[in-house]
């Protein structure tokens, strides 16, 4: 996919999120419990298959294995997933909009006019990553942006990025700018 600029327009920083595989607050829950779901579906599938669970309905045989498969996804498949996504993840901060560009399966697109847009937020962690946020959050604002769907909840932003505090401070140059040439 290329990047349509506008006459005028240039790109003043591009990146990609944080690539590989990557561990969020909510897998200290999340993980133990997937891991604790698989090891209860392969439990019942050893009873199930050494005969110990003589009396059981035949359709424990055909859903047992979409309980494993749903195990194996929450355990190790989601990481995978959220990498390859992140993989095929572009940010482009523009003289006026920031564009991020992804899609594991179909390209999408989403464009920010940073004269237009209402707030510019920032977070960082100790190591320079952060997060630069072009809009404020809506009361789905917890949801982390890795979630299935996320996207349409929250509003656009530069995920993971390195030096995320000099990205920010050129996005409010840039805002700056653009209001004024408007």
């Amino acid at each position: 996919m290329t990047i349509d600029l506008a006459p005028g327009e240039r790109i003043i920083w591009q990146g990609q999120p944080k690539q590989g595989i990557r561990l969020a607050p909510q897998d200290a829950f999340a993980v133990p419990f997937a891991a604790f779901w698989l090891f209860l579906v392969l439990m019942i599938f050893l009873l199930a298959f050494t005969g110990e669970l003589k009396d059981a309905d035949p359709l424990t045989y055909l859903i047992l294995p979409v309980f494993l498969l749903i195990g194996l996804h929450m355990l190790f498949g989601r990481f995978l997933i959220d990498r390859a996504a992140r993989r095929r993840t572009f940010f482009y901060l523009t003289s006026e909009r920031a564009i991020i560009q992804d899609g594991l399966r179909r390209p999408s697109r989403r464009s920010v006019n940073l004269a237009a847009a209402p707030e510019i937020r920032f977070q960082a962690r100790r190591n320079g990553r952060g997060t630069v946020q072009f809009g404020s959050p809506s009361m789905f604002g917890m949801m982390p942006p890795s979630w299935p769907g996320a996207s349409q909840f929250l509003p656009p932003a530069f995920n993971d990025i390195e030096d995320a505090e000099r990205v920010f401070n050129l996005a409010l140059k840039a805002q700056r700018e653009a209001k004024a040439s408007t």
